[in-house]
């Protein structure tokens, strides 16, 4: 009877079009099925460390998302401020609302999450500053499927400020503030994409000039609020 009980649950898996397990409940768009770390170890963050002679310290927020399959938890909170571009991994979890305190804010030359498949990313602030690269975005996507962003905060993009390009799909950014990408350029962002599928709902860009955001591609942009723009609010296809 067991056996056979074991057989129907498994075939209940199988049947089509049954209900995929969500990044976390109430995830919502096209990166709503993102998996994250699920499976693989947890990783806490014991410091606000970055680098020591150009190696990644043990315990950091950079060591913890260079390898794929983990859940990052935080055992600190407090500004990391990072000397170069962190890159996140593939199959990653950043449960920022772990931290204690105010939370946690990673300050520098920005983040990239180009190939960063199914990655999570919740309640952490970015921000890169004008001592960040010239050119560079503060959150980067350029290639890569199902992404979730939610109750992330990110600023002070030298290019854009959350920038989406290339062969990208699947990729979800909630209730997230999109702000003050600094001059000359000023741009909340690029979300132009070869294939198509980036949701923005329930989010804010604010304080920067245009590109607020950039679109190409199939796209949903869902009780979105743009303030404060200067030369362009946003705006569809056209060259970047």
């Amino acid at each position: 009877m067991r056996s056979l009980l074991s057989l129907a649950v498994a075939a209940v898996g199988l049947i089509p079009g049954a209900t995929a397990i969500t990044a976390f409940p109430g995830a919502e768009g096209f990166g709503a099925n993102a998996v994250g770390g699920r499976g693989g170890s947890v990783y806490v963050v014991t410091n606000l460390n970055d680098r020591e002679n150009d190696i990644q310290c043990s315990g950091s927020f950079r060591d913890a998302v260079s390898q794929p399959n983990r859940i990052v938890v935080f055992a600190v909170g407090g500004v990391i401020k990072i000397t170069d571009r962190v890159v996140i991994s593939h199959h990653v979890t950043i449960a920022g609302q772990t931290a204690p305190g105010g939370g946690i804010t990673i300050y520098g030359n920005g983040v990239s999450y180009s190939n960063a498949h199914h990655t999570i990313t919740r309640y952490i602030r970015y921000r890169m500053g004008k001592g960040g690269e010239s050119g560079k975005d503060g959150i980067t996507i350029a290639d890569g499927h199902d992404m979730i962003f939610d109750h992330v905060s990110a600023s002070w993009g030298r290019d854009e400020t959350f920038s989406i390009n290339g062969d990208v799909s699947n990729i979800t950014i909630s209730d997230t503030i999109i702000a003050q990408g600094l001059e000359t350029h000023s741009c909340g962002g690029l979300m132009q994409t070869d294939t198509g599928g980036v949701s923005i709902i329930r989010s804010l860009y604010i304080d920067n000039k245009t590109r607020n955001p950039k679109v190409k591609g199939v796209n949903e942009f869902v009780n979105n609020i743009i303030y404060n723009w200067g030369g362009g609010g946003g705006y569809i296809a056209g060259d970047s």
